[in-house]
């Protein structure tokens, strides 16, 4: 039986976070699933298609009238978030959807069976690294959301268990789907990375790297003073670098990174395509000791492209890495230099690690996750009972 799903591709419009990775991901999964008819919302206009990147961008979508004369309202945000509201719903109508995934934790006005994805609640444990808005916006909407969802997606059983124990909800609503290694993270030899690791003058397996957004719970100043403590000559064979777009409250780290930067540290911002894959598959180490992950895609990209992995002991980053990496206590930074240096001396367990790393990663795949999904909108819509959690 087809299904005519409804997804709200807004957040593409802007440029892509973690949610708009997981909107395409999906979406291009899911459109390999027969039984899927996927219809597309980008911010006032609807399109019979799975969630894709507009090609020219938002101006692509050909804007309404009341978008070219918004600008001259008073309270416009207000109309604009009616607006939106108004189009999404007489487009369920007008197209007969019989289902909403919303894929960004709050959905719009609704009158059909919704399935919503939750991928964390850093906003409650760490409030001051999200906008308040948004923080507001997640306070009054999410409670709701929950009562009234069909299904309840997460990214990991970490986030399960949080969401069951925050909220009052059925654990029979709410269903794991571990998200999927993207295409084109796989091992490189130095002649494949040499391209992108040459300008840059770091050499293939001669450096440590960490990648993620540049804000407080990515914890990016325990690894830089964990470094720290390692050997000179030890720093100096295996320069820490450092990539990642500048997130919230950014500002103090993005400052001492730049100060810092020299030989034994490299801070390249944000890194995209080819280039982030080539970091990863030249990596001597990847670590990553972020205080708060709803998944953690990063490390599963690492172990992917056959890079070595040591992450934060906290939240889903056990639970993804599981046997294949080590972990850290990401508040001790004595500790963390201590394992650090212990697998930047031993290429033997880092040879071991990057094995383990590639058959594990290769578990976590969007085609699976697209799968897990298509079972929860089954169950919405009455069509099968709720999948073992």
């Amino acid at each position: 039986m087809t299904m005519r799903v409804a997804f709200n591709a807004t957040p593409l419009l802007s440029p892509l976070t973690g949610i708009g990775n997981y909107i395409v991901e999906l979406g291009a999964a899911l459109a390999e699933i027969p039984e899927i008819d996927a219809y597309s919302f980008y911010r006032y206009r609807w399109r019979h298609e799975r969630p894709t990147v507009p090609q020219s961008g938002p101006a692509s979508l050909n804007p309404s009238t009341f978008q070219r004369i918004k600008p001259w309202l008073p309270f416009r945000g207000t109309l604009r978030q009616a607006a939106r509201h108004l189009g999404f719903a007489r487009g369920l109508r007008k197209f007969r959807l019989d289902l909403y995934h919303e894929q960004n934790y709050v959905p719009l006005s609704y009158d059909v069976p919704v399935v919503i994805t939750i991928h964390d609640l850093s906003w409650l444990h760490y409030p001051g690294a999200h906008p308040a808005d948004r923080v507001r916006w997640l306070e009054r909407g999410l409670p709701k959301a929950i009562e009234r969802a069909g299904g309840i997606l997460v990214d990991s059983n970490f986030v399960r268990d949080e969401v069951l124990s925050t909220f009052d909800v059925d654990a029979a609503r709410v269903h794991t789907a571990h998200l999927g290694v993207p295409r084109g993270f796989h091992p490189r030899d130095s002649d494949q990375t040499a391209g992108s690791l040459r300008p840059l003058q770091l050499e293939h397996g001669g450096y440590v790297l960490t990648v993620g957004t540049i804000e407080p719970r990515k914890n990016l100043a325990h690894i830089l003073d964990s470094y720290a403590l390692l050997p000179d000559a030890l720093r100096e064979r295996f320069p820490l670098v450092i990539a990642g777009a500048k997130g919230w409250q950014s500002s103090d780290i993005v400052d001492r990174l730049r100060r810092s930067s020299g030989r034994q540290l490299r801070f390249l911002d944000h890194v995209d395509g080819r280039a982030l894959r080539d970091l990863y598959a030249g990596a001597a180490l990847f670590a990553f000791p972020s205080l708060y992950e709803g998944f953690g895609l990063p490390p599963l990209e690492a172990m992917a492209s056959g890079a070595p992995v040591i992450v934060s002991d906290r939240a889903s980053l056990p639970e993804v890495v599981g046997e294949a990496g080590e972990t850290m206590n990401p508040t001790d930074p004595v500790q963390s230099a201590q394992k650090l240096r212990a697998l930047l001396e031993d290429s033997d367990r880092r040879r071991e690690l990057a094995r383990k790393g590639i058959q594990r990663a290769g578990r976590f795949t969007w085609a699976f996750c697209a799968k897990a999904t298509c079972a929860v909108y089954r169950v919405a819509l009455g069509f099968a009972e709720a999948p073992a959690p």
